[in-house]
């Protein structure tokens, strides 16, 4: 099937989401605990079919924890696409409240899971802020072309033929699986790479900020080599339109061991072609 619209594929996991964030709204002065309230289990990326951030995302979540504090009269958070073709997509954030809120997170690091270059933001009632830049936990190659497509693979096969070739014998243990193979031909290095990101000129052509540690391929392939449960391996949801998923799991260890083995230069090792394996899963 091929593909040729850049705000999808979206690939989106569950990151660990670290730190606190004071919320303060001249009433209430309160804090949150997002170790404990979001933690790792929370979507990076979770939209339903107006690509609002659905309660099963990180960033519903917050909002919903902002809204158990000060008592919000309503609150949503969407994903929305700058102008231009590259643009990777932010999250905005809209509260319906009698005041401002004030939200400080414990270090820039913290602000940056959510998109935020400051430990400081503040939520104005009835209009919408937009994020300075992509949030943890999902990646989009932002890309037209390419493709995704389905193939039935089963590793447990045994054939067996006598010595004088007068019987055959064909054995298979277990189900018939499917590999799911993606190809993104022209993918900026700045969404691959964490160097490439911080680097002004590479930056701006992805219309991304330097500031920006998301929504790279590096990451996700780190999400990949980190287990989930302990040992499970890593679920990835890969959304190829608002709402639309099917969960996928990136196994191939010589893949996420080392994304250059997926990455070849397509123009000036400014552009590459991405081209990786996932187990689909339905």
């Amino acid at each position: 099937m091929a593909t040729n619209y850049p705000s999808h594929p979206v690939f989106s996991w569950k990151p660990t989401i670290t730190g606190s964030v004071g919320v303060d709204d001249g009433v209430v002065v309160d804090s949150i605990d997002l170790a404990t309230e979001i933690g790792s289990s929370y979507w990076g990326w979770d939209s339903d079919g107006s690509d609002i951030a659905t309660a099963a995302s990180m960033q519903d979540r917050l909002l919903e924890r902002i809204d158990d504090l000060v008592g919000l009269s309503s609150y949503n958070a969407s994903y929305t696409w700058p102008d231009g073709d590259a643009a990777p997509p932010l999250t905005s954030y809209t509260i319906n409240h009698g005041s401002n809120v004030d939200l400080t997170f414990s270090s820039t690091a913290v602000a940056a899971q959510f998109g935020f270059a400051s430990t400081t933001v503040t939520l104005v009632s009835l209009i919408s802020k937009v994020a300075d830049f992509t949030d943890a936990g999902h990646w989009q190659p932002s890309c037209y072309g390419g493709s995704d497509e389905r193939w039935t693979v089963n590793e447990n096969v045994g054939v067996t033929e006598t010595i004088d070739g007068s019987s055959r014998k064909v054995r298979e243990w277990g189900d018939a699986l499917t590999d799911r193979a993606f190809v993104f031909p022209s993918v900026m290095v700045a969404n691959i790479r964490s160097d490439a990101a911080a680097e002004t000129s590479q930056a701006a052509m992805a219309q991304r900020d330097t500031s920006d540690p998301n929504s790279l391929l590096e990451n996700m392939a780190a999400a990949a080599r980190t287990p989930e449960n302990t040992d499970d391996a890593r679920a990835f949801r890969v959304y190829t339109a608002a709402a639309v998923y099917r969960t996928c799991y990136w196994l191939r260890t010589e893949e996420i061991s080392a994304i250059d083995s997926v990455c070849s230069s397509a123009s000036a090792r400014r552009i590459w072609s991405v081209a990786f394996t996932m187990r689909d899963n339905g």
